[in-house]
C-alpha cells in the first residue's frame, strides 16, 4: 500500500506538481513539521515554517533524482531532505550547529569525510547496523538521532524509564562506533 502511494505522489509531482505537492504534505508534512522543529528548535516559526516548506519544494525540484529501486523509500528520501535543509537552514543562520549528526566527536572518532568513498561506505555502516538493532533499540535510535526528538518524550512514546533510553542509547552508539572501526574507515582517537 505504501509503495502504491509513494509511485502515486511521485507520479503526480511529474504531472500535476500542485496536486503531487499537496498529497506528500497530507502524508508526510506532520512528521517534516516535526523533524524542523526539533532541528530548528532554537529559530523563530518562521525559520520553521520555512523549511518545511523548502522540503517540499525539493522534493518537487529534485523528483526525477529519486529512484524507487535505489532509494527504497520516499518517506525516509523526504525526511532527509527536510534534516538537510534545516542543517542548511542553521549554517546559514550562524546558529551553533552541533546537533547531532552521527557525528564522530560524540563517537570518539575521526573520520575523513572528504573522502566520497569514506562517505559511501560509512553510510553503509550505519545502515546495517541499525538495521540489526532490535527494538525498541532500533526506533529509539532514529527517534533521538534521525527525528531529534528529546530523551523524556522517546521515554513516553515508548513507556520506558528515562534512564532506561539513555542506557540503550549509550550502548546503540557503542555498538556503531565498534562497527565503524572495524569497517576500516575511522580510527579512534588518542
Amino acid at each position: 500500500m505504501e509503495k502504491f502511494r509513494e509511485r502515486r505522489i511521485i507520479k503526480l509531482l511529474k504531472k500535476s506538481p500542485e496536486d503531487g505537492i499537496k498529497m506528500a504534505i497530507d502524508i508526510y508534512g506532520s512528521a517534516v513539521n516535526t523533524i524542523c522543529k526539533n532541528i530548528l528548535i532554537n529559530l523563530n516559526s518562521e525559520d520553521i515554517e520555512e523549511a518545511v516548506s523548502d522540503t517540499f519544494f525539493k522534493l518537487w525540484k529534485n523528483v526525477d533524482n529519486f529512484n524507487m529501486d535505489k532509494n527504497k523509500s520516499l518517506k525516509s528520501y523526504i525526511y532527509a531532505i527536510a534534516r538537510n535543509t534545516c542543517f542548511d537552514k542553521l549554517k546559514s543562520s550562524n546558529c551553533n550547529t552541533s546537533l547531532f549528526e552521527i557525528d564522530e566527536n560524540d563517537l570518539g572518532i575521526d573520520v575523513d569525510m572528504e573522502d566520497e568513498y569514506s562517505k559511501l561506505h560509512n553510510k553503509k555502516i550505519i545502515k546495517t547496523t541499525l538495521d540489526n538493532f532490535k527494538e525498541p533499540d532500533r526506533s529509539i535510535f532514529i527517534l533521538r538521532y534521525f527525528y531529534f526528538e528529546k530523551v523524556k518524550a522517546i521515554a513516553s512514546k515508548l513507556n520506558l524509564s528515562e534512564k532506561k533510553v539513555e542506557n540503550i542509547l549509550y550502548r546503540s552508539k557503542t555498538t556503531l562506533k565498534e562497527e565503524l572501526i572495524k569497517g576500516g574507515i575511522i580510527y579512534e582517537k588518542d
